[in-house]
């Protein structure tokens, strides 16, 4: 569920009450001078809200719930004035149920946003999140991809379609740099430097960072540009392109084609993530320097090396643990 998307590649409701106070929203994000980023994180959850509200997904799953819902939710589903709380958590539940609890608390702090804007607009009288808990995010380690999982999703794009180069350039160059699934996304053409190998990115506090890349993925970029020029989109800025209209290829596009890849090659839940992991994983695996990871990755917090570093750090204790043979000692 993504809604519309502006030119600008922010998602917005279809239902037309939802959509103009979600335009006003973003005006005042603007104003108070928030990254382009975090405004699509937002106005996506608020979208997705929308429309699970106003989807026939709603009556699905609190059907499999077992459990009768008070509030009707046709006039919450048309205007976010009559959301309820209950209206909210079934949205968060299903999000914990069909994404994860780390996905579903984003969600929940992005629509906390939201309302509290239509309270000081005084558009809402009560915040409707008001004392609701929010989601408790799950602490589990995310999976890294080995070389055969990489080298087997790759496969599955191997062709010279306008699809298999564009889905080629997209996995490797999130391999590549480790970028976030929104800073890949927003990529422009001028962002990429193939004279030096170099990515520009826009990351959290809409700060930029260069990040290299290897030849392999310079090279599967090379090969996208030429299939790129002949799309109906080509005159437009956006690096990555939808396969039909003139748009920029969105998150949820590509969350969707790697759910698709993955698939096709065996492996579940392959999520844009799990590539930003690997690299951190590898590189702290093999000694990076943690400074210089930091730099790559766009973090500002040492807590993230730490969050981040928990799969090699285990990876190392296994094998110290092997190497040792306490139990073999006597």
């Amino acid at each position: 569920m993504t809604g519309d998307l502006t030119e600008e590649g922010l998602p917005r409701p279809v239902q037309p009450v939802w959509r103009g106070y979600v335009q006003e929203w973003d005006r005042a994000l603007r104003a108070a001078g928030k990254p382009l980023t975090t405004r699509y994180n937002y106005e996506l959850a608020v979208t997705q809200c929308a429309e699970f509200l106003g989807s026939g997904e709603v009556a699905r799953f609190v059907a499999a719930s077992g459990v009768e819902v008070a509030e009707d939710m046709s006039d919450a589903a048309e205007d976010p004035t009559d959301v309820q709380r209950s209206h909210v958590e079934w949205f968060i539940a299903w999000m914990i149920e069909t994404r994860s609890a780390s996905t579903a608390l984003n969600k929940y702090k992005a629509l906390q946003q939201f309302f509290g804007y239509l309270e000081d607009e005084e558009e809402i009288t009560r915040h409707p999140m008001r004392r609701m808990s929010q989601p408790t995010k799950t602490k589990k380690l995310v999976p890294v991809l080995g070389d055969e999982e990489i080298a087997a999703v790759l496969a599955t794009c191997s062709g010279k379609s306008f699809l298999d180069r564009r889905d080629t350039a997209v996995i490797r160059l999130l391999l590549d740099t480790g970028g976030r699934l929104t800073e890949t996304t927003m990529v422009d053409v001028d962002d990429v430097n193939l004279r030096r190998d170099l990515l520009k990115v826009r990351g959290k506090g809409d700060k930029e960072r260069a990040i290299p890349f290897g030849e392999k993925t310079g090279q599967a970029i090379t090969r996208y540009l030429r299939v790129r020029a002949k799309h109906p989109g080509a005159g437009l800025p956006a690096l990555f392109l939808a396969e039909r209209g003139r748009k920029r290829l969105g998150s949820d596009g590509v969350k969707t084609m790697l759910r698709r890849r993955g698939e096709a090659a065996g492996i579940g839940r392959l999520h844009a993530h799990r590539f930003r992991h690997t690299l951190a994983h590898e590189w702290r695996l093999n000694g990076g320097d943690a400074d210089d990871l930091m730099a790559i990755m766009g973090w500002e917090s040492r807590e993230m090396l730490r969050v981040y570093g928990e799969s090699a750090a285990a990876v190392r204790a296994e094998a110290t643990h092997r190497r040792l043979g306490l139990g073999n000692r006597v």
